[in-house]
């Protein structure tokens, strides 16, 4: 360890075992962090699951300002989370459901471990390597905005509670009603519809990448003449099958997908 002073956090629910798609750096990733109060470097292990802060060594801290810098950290790690998200195309097939925990802080002379998570509310698998880990992790730190995740905090959190959940067809649902209510909000509309989400994501899928594919809308009652995009498609093919016998193609793609969209629809809450 290079500086003094650093926190240590563990990331839980990207690093996976063999039997889950993952991945991984080709070594551990660095940031040098300029204009920070607090932060001169970050570093993440190569495979997702620390991160550790290094302070400025002109940093004063004593007990009445550590919590508050333990506090700020916690909020920039949550902030670089959703851009992890939101920045998840070229790793979509991995289950993503990250929570933090703080491991250990060296700030005052002694080294102190705690075990306390911080919820950010709170067959064989194919690992994915990068060898681009510094220009990932600056694209996360890049996209990291304090302030405004501090306001949209209770959002965010809404979020990474509906990623933990275990049944996927049921966690798409949901957050396709999150997206729904979030929309309906941009929007000032007075109920929520399918018509607005097909207008946001149509209109913001390509800031996180994505390829918008419009087809007939399948909704029940719709005209003919209306569209809709793959995710609704998708929520409409679980919720109004044709088929009642019929599998649906699920997939942590369309999961990662849509919570990019979901970062971005919180981004633009007024």
């Amino acid at each position: 360890m290079e500086n003094s002073k650093y926190v240590v956090f563990e990331i839980l629910g990207v690093k996976k075992d063999d039997r889950q798609n993952s991945f991984v750096f080709d070594k551990d990733a660095e940031c040098i962090i300029n204009n920070d109060k607090y932060i001169s470097k970050i570093q993440v292990s190569s495979d997702i699951s620390k991160a550790i802060f290094y302070l400025h060594d002109s940093l004063e801290i004593s007990e009445n300002n550590v919590l508050g810098i333990v506090h700020y950290l916690s909020l920039y790690l949550g902030n670089m989370m959703i851009a992890l998200l939101k920045n998840s195309l070229k790793y979509s097939n991995v289950l993503l459901k990250p929570t933090i925990r703080i491991s250990g802080l060296h700030l005052l002379g002694n080294e102190v471990r705690l075990n306390d998570y911080i919820r950010i509310t709170d067959s064989l698998g194919c690992c994915s390597k990068f060898d681009n880990g510094n220009e990932i992790l600056k694209q996360w730190i890049e996209d990291v905005k304090i302030s405004d995740y501090t306001i949209k905090n209770d959002k965010y959190d809404i979020l990474f509670l509906l990623l933990q959940g275990g049944n996927i067809v049921q966690k798409y649902m949901t957050m396709y009603a999150y997206l729904m209510c979030l929309v309906k909000e941009i929007y000032s509309s007075q109920r929520e519809s399918q018509k607005q989400v097909v207008k946001y994501i149509s209109a913001n899928c390509s800031r996180v990448g994505i390829n918008l594919s419009l087809s007939v809308c399948t909704r029940p009652g719709a005209k003919p003449n209306e569209k809709e995009d793959q995710f609704t498609a998708l929520r409409n093919k679980i919720a109004h099958p044709a088929n009642t016998n019929a599998n649906v193609n699920m997939s942590e793609n369309a999961i990662n997908q849509l919570a990019s969209i979901i970062c971005c629809a919180i981004e633009d809450i007024p």
